[in-house]
This record gives structure tokens, sequence and C-alpha cells, in this order.
């Protein structure tokens, strides 16, 4: 059966994300053009390849692009604010400050073009009234990271250092691994003369990003299906920071793609540990303990999924797969039942993935209603 173009779309979509969080951004462009050629009227698709040119620094190019959707979009408060980018990053500063002013006037609540008009007006050093626009939006979400940042960043410009530390520290409460946060909250220690502090937050910076750009390298680069390299990535993550159960979790998936069934459970059982919560771990640990024929041990990890979440059709289905192993048809049957009771949400598997597990399960539950009644 063909596929279909809007399937084509989407997994060229996917791609390019996955090449954008690599760092590799000319490979998403081409995926995303490659899109285009399937869908050459695609607004979206174009808006797309505008936003990689911008990641990319290709101001020039991202900005054509933007410019020749204006008149195409119904709904521009978006693009304004990306031409407003488009310019900043040229040094444009009143151009980009205009079309902030743009796309606040098609949507006067737009945040993101707040933020711009905000970050704009302090490159401008006109930091009262880019203080104003942060207080405000703090104003409606005290918690609101980026307009903290900016607000601290003032106070570094202005010279009030504790003040902005004050800010980043707020930051930092909320997201204690904030690279950005911390790299700033380094150099506003660096100006009192607090060397020890300066250091342990800049370092503790650069150990972080470490570990985070090399696990999410990795997701990129399973999603790609280079395992091999996404398990080399996750390693590198994990031996600046053995304590990080999201890592551990990707490793374990990575692992268990390339049939290395004791390296993945080893992975699982640390990810579990670490973050017991982790519903998917103990259901990816049970399916490999499973695989590895520990089938009493597998069943533990999947009430362990359930009791965290009782709508888990995947565990409910893999559990019952078990018990049909262990020759327990009624029990089996009771969780096939289960399975289809609870249709997944997009981020645990939902489209294709569940019509697969509905299938699969439809003809377990026929299997066994034939040994019942047998």
């Amino acid at each position: 059966m063909p596929i279909s173009i809007d399937k084509q779309v989407l997994e060229l979509k996917n791609d390019a994300a996955s090449y954008s969080k690599l760092g590799d951004f000319s490979k998403a462009q081409k995926m995303i053009k490659k899109a285009l050629e399937l869908k050459p009227k695609s607004k979206n698709l174009a808006h797309e390849l505008a936003k990689l040119n911008l990641k990319s620094k290709n101001y020039e190019v991202s900005l054509k692009i933007l410019l020749d959707l204006e008149e195409k979009v119904s709904k521009k408060n978006i693009l304004y604010k990306d031409i407003g980018l488009a310019y900043s990053g040229m040094g444009n500063l009143e151009k980009a400050l205009y079309f902030s002013d743009k796309s606040l006037q098609e949507s006067q609540g737009y945040i993101e073009a707040q933020m711009l008009k905000g970050k704009t007006l302090r490159e401008l050093e006109n930091y009262e009234e880019a203080m104003t626009i942060f207080d405000k939006i703090l104003s409606k979400d005290p918690n609101y990271r980026d307009a903290l940042y900016q607000k601290g960043k003032i106070n570094h410009d202005l010279g009030n250092y504790r003040q902005a530390l004050d800010l980043f520290d707020k930051v930092l409460a909320l997201s204690p691994r904030d690279t950005e946060v911390l790299e700033a909250k380094g150099l506003s220690h660096d100006e009192l003369d607090e060397y020890r502090e300066a250091s342990e937050a800049i370092m503790k910076s650069r150990t972080v990003e470490n570990e985070t750009i090399y696990n999410d390298r990795g997701v990129a680069l399973t999603r790609l299906g280079y395992n091999h390299k996404a398990i080399d990535s996750y390693r590198r993550a994990l031996s600046s920071n053995p304590k990080y159960a999201v890592c551990w979790f990707n490793l374990g998936k990575a692992l268990f793609r390339v049939g290395d069934l004791k390296e993945a459970l080893r992975a699982f059982k640390q990810s579990t540990e670490l973050n017991p919560k982790n519903r998917s771990a103990w259901n990816n640990r049970g399916v490999t303990l499973r695989q590895l024929n520990r089938l009493e041990e597998s069943l533990d990890c999947y009430d362990r999924a359930i009791a965290l979440k009782k709508s888990y059709s995947w565990a409910w289905h893999n559990k019952g797969y078990v018990l049909e192993l262990l020759d327990r048809p009624r029990e089996s049957l009771d969780c096939y039942q289960e399975a289809l009771k609870h249709k997944p949400s997009p981020s645990e598997h939902g489209g294709d993935e569940w019509e697969k597990l509905k299938k699969d399960t439809n003809k377990a539950i026929e299997r066994i209603n034939k040994i019942i009644g047998g």
C-alpha cells in the first residue's frame, strides 16, 4: 500500500526536527525542501524552512521567505514576530522593534512578541521601557523564565549585580540546570569579585550543558536510526551525570533496539531506581525481562507501570501477553480487554501505533477465547 503524501511529509518533518536537534540545519532544510516538493503550496512548510534558516543564522534567506509569506497568510502575529527575529539577527534593531509592534497589533497578548520587543529595547539600552514589558509579563505569570532572566540581564547591564543574582536565583529555583542562567550568574559574581562562586556557577553550566547536549543528540540519532552512535552519546552524558534518569531510560531503549538485552535491562533498572514514577521505564523494563524469559519479574514491572497510570494500555497489553505465556488465559483475557478500553495520547504511541496495538490485542482475544472455549 503506497504511503500517503501527508504521511511522507510528516516523516520528513520529523527527520528535519531530529537533524535540527543535532545542529545539522543543512540536512534539516533538505528534509523540509523535499516536503515542499510534495506540497509546494504549503505555507506552513515554507514558514518552517524560514525558521530553520533563522536557527542557522541565514537571516537574509529567512527574511526573504517570510516577507514572501506576508500576503499569503491570514494570521500574521507569528510571521511578524519571526520577521522581527530575522531583522534582530541582522542587527537592524529598529526594524525588529517595528515588527514586534506589528505582531502585537495582530495579537496584543502574544508573549513571544512581547519578549522580542523587550529584548530589543534592552539591546537599544531603553532599559526602563524594557523593564515595564517584562514586569507586565511577570504580573500575569510570576515564574515566566525568559522575563525573569531578561530582568536579571538588565540589572547586570546597569551594574545592579545583587539584584541580578536574585533574579537569576529565582529562575534556578524553578530550573536548577538552566545553563544560560548559570553562566549569567557566574558573570555577575565575577563583577562582584566573588571568584569562587563565579567559578562554581560557570563550571556547573558547562557540565550541565554537556550532559544535556549529549542526551538530546542521542535522542535525535535514535530517531534517525543511528542506534550505536546514540548509545555512545548517552554514555557520554551519563559520564557527566550518572544520576540522569531520563538518559538511562533513553540508553535502555537504544540498547534494546540493537539487541543488547542485558545492558538494556541494567539501564532501565537504573532509570526506575532514580525515578520510580516513570511508567514508561517500568513498562520497558518489563518488556526486556520478558525477552529474557524472566516472566514473573516482568509481571511485577507491568504492575508498577499500571499502578502509576491505570489507563496505561501498553502495560495492560504486555501484561496480558506474559500471562498468556504463563498459561493463565482468563487473567490474560482480562488484561487484553482492559488494554482496549484506553486509547493512549499521541505522546504515548498514539495514531498508527495505537491501531497496531488494537489489531494485535483483538487477535490475542480471539486466540484466548478459542482456548477458553475449547
